[in-house]
């Protein structure tokens, strides 16, 4: 009798994705699931809202330009 392992990636559950190029498919781990996704996008948004506040000093510690910065926060939030 054949088991499917549960952490087995061909049937972990996938999210349909806007990307730069049309929609994709990104799997979501089971054990995560659509919440740990939704805080990973709320995460994002919030990060690249206050990349934008930093001044040029605090960017160069990071190695950041101002224009890294601009096109960061540019990205949507489901966009690594």
């Amino acid at each position: 009798m054949n088991t499917l392992a549960l952490n087995d990636r061909a049937f972990a559950p996938t999210v349909p994705l806007l990307g730069a190029n049309g929609w994709i498919v990104a799997p979501v781990e089971p054990r995560h699931g659509l919440v740990a996704l939704v805080r990973e996008w709320l995460r994002r948004s919030r990060t690249r809202h206050e990349i934008t506040e930093l001044d040029d000093h605090l960017l160069r510690d990071i190695g950041l330009t101002r224009y890294d910065a601009v096109v960061e926060s540019r990205k949507h939030f489901w966009q690594s």
